[in-house]
């Protein structure tokens, strides 16, 4: 048996291209008034549409002959791009498949995806005992028309990104929990590790990035039940974010400060049927009306 389909459609939005094309204006009226005229009264293109169809089921898929395998989902996605070549087929497909053995404790998740643009293949496979230790593996394969780019793609190995994390409990009231997550990126050549150190009241996190880019330090820390701060400082350029959580009944309310840029705040309020997503931006640079101007956007989001 099988849950859905669930349907997700997401719509672009087409103000961030009306911007950046509006700065790109000619200072010829008459090269102006042609051009609007040649331009069709809509356009779904500016919307860069995304529609993806996904079943998945309900109980154990083979029972009798593979009663280790747990759950099935899949995924067909589409997004609409001018420079495809086939813009009536899918964009991708994916599976997830889930297998759990009780006499190891070990869960084990698959998650193969094809590229139908690119003819790229990927392969996620995840190994999981509990919450104390994770291992992850992601292989990728690369379509190439030519000689020369198929003996570049096979002599790469097809390995890219291993992940792996480890959780440690603590007997102390300061530090209850010790989790370390290494990652090596073998694509960009980046290793990264994440360290997090939860108290025995599991109320205050620390959290050392130590990413390639920018490493960072955060403290989460939950005031009460529905408030909870998260002070963030980059150990690049001391650069300092704020992050200020709402728990609501019917939803939430993000604020993100960055002093040197501008305060987001994104209210999301559940409704029946889906929610609405309001995101509000106050710009903190700037020297005129416009600049300083807020911008506020307003989405809502079905559940089919």
């Amino acid at each position: 048996m099988s849950t859905g389909p669930i349907v997700t459609i997401t719509l672009k939005d087409p103000k961030e291209q009306q911007q950046s094309s509006s700065l790109l204006q000619s200072d010829d009226d008459n090269d102006q008034s042609s051009t609007i005229l040649q331009k069709p009264w809509f356009n779904i293109g500016n919307f860069r549409p995304n529609i993806m169809w996904s079943l998945q089921s309900k109980g154990k898929p083979l029972p009798n002959w593979a009663p280790n395998w747990h759950s099935l989902r899949t995924t067909i996605g589409y997004q609409y791009d001018e420079s495809q070549r086939h813009k009536h087929l899918p964009t991708f497909i994916e599976a997830d498949l889930k297998f759990s053995s009780k006499q190891t404790g070990i869960d084990l998740q698959v998650q193969p995806t094809y590229d139908i643009g690119s003819r790229r293949s990927t392969l996620t496979v995840q190994a999981s005992r509990g919450s104390v230790a994770t291992l992850m593996a992601k292989f990728g394969t690369t379509a190439n028309n030519n000689k020369d780019a198929a003996t570049t793609s096979s002599s790469r190995s097809l390995l890219e990104t291993v992940k792996g994390c480890y959780q440690a409990t603590l007997p102390y009231a300061s530090v209850g929990e010790v989790r370390v997550t290494p990652a090596v990126d073998l694509i960009r050549g980046h290793v990264s590790c994440l360290l997090e150190a939860v108290t025995g009241s599991q109320r205050t996190k620390a959290v050392l990035n130590l990413e390639y880019d920018n490493p960072t330090l955060s403290v989460i820390h939950n005031l009460n039940e529905r408030n909870t701060i998260a002070p963030e400082i980059s150990l690049y350029d001391a650069r300092i974010l704020y992050q200020w959580n709402i728990a609501l009944d019917s939803g939430s309310i993000r604020t993100k400060v960055d002093p040197t840029s501008d305060v987001c705040v994104t209210w999301t309020d559940r409704s029946m049927n889906g929610k609405w997503v309001t995101d509000v931006r106050l710009p903190l640079t700037g020297t005129t009306l416009s600049a300083l101007a807020a911008d506020v956007k307003v989405r809502r989001q079905f559940n089919f």
